[in-house]
């Protein structure tokens, strides 16, 4: 299991092909859909910092420090009562989601919404990515947004997966920036769809 999450990591982190789905998937989409993600709304789980963000890894380059600038914060929410905080720093951040099931007639809508008070925030890319069982990427679909004021909505569809998927993850990246905090709420993947097979 250790070996497949490095696996995980490696393609996450090295992979520069992503590409964005010919699919268009929107909020009217998810409707009666179940969202496929562990703790979407970003709770705590424990007081324990390495076990409180339950169904997802933080990842931060280089590694040394950081982790005391992201935070689940209870003070500001879009949904439910929490959102994880992301503070400036000159770090590399990239949070990763438990593995969930897809299938390759699936059709994928993958969200977050992000707010932010910095003067300049950073351009934040959200990743849904798929696998074969034995960790090989099979699909990559991604896209970037530049924050704008009030909370703004990061939005990936997903659909021609190839042969053999079997899992697929969701990563949120936020480059460095010098001033303010970032906020994720309210994330998720759905299965949106279902392609006819020949």
């Amino acid at each position: 299991m250790m070996r497949l999450f490095w696996l995980t990591l490696i393609a996450l982190s090295l992979s520069s092909c992503f590409v964005s789905s010919s699919l268009l998937f929107t909020e009217a989409d998810i409707q009666d859909s179940k969202n496929l993600l562990a703790n979407p709304g970003f709770m705590s789980y424990s007081l324990s910092p390495s076990e409180a963000l339950k169904g997802w890894s933080i990842h931060i380059e280089p590694q040394s420090s950081g982790y005391d600038k992201i935070l689940i914060d209870p003070t500001v929410a879009l949904e439910g009562e929490t959102s994880l905080k992301i503070s400036a720093s000159d770090k590399d951040v990239m949070l990763i989601s438990e593995p969930f099931k897809v299938r390759r007639y699936g059709g994928y809508y993958s969200r977050i919404m992000l707010k932010t008070d910095s003067p300049n925030p950073p351009q934040i890319s959200l990743k849904m990515i798929s696998f074969r069982e034995d960790g090989k990427v099979t699909n990559r679909f991604s896209d970037k947004t530049k924050l704008m004021e009030g909370w703004n909505r990061l939005a990936v569809s997903a659909g021609f997966l190839r042969p053999g998927v079997n899992f697929g993850r969701i990563s949120i990246h936020i480059p460095p920036f010098a001033e303010g905090s970032v906020w994720i709420d309210d994330a998720g993947c759905w299965e949106v769809h279902g392609f006819k097979i020949d």
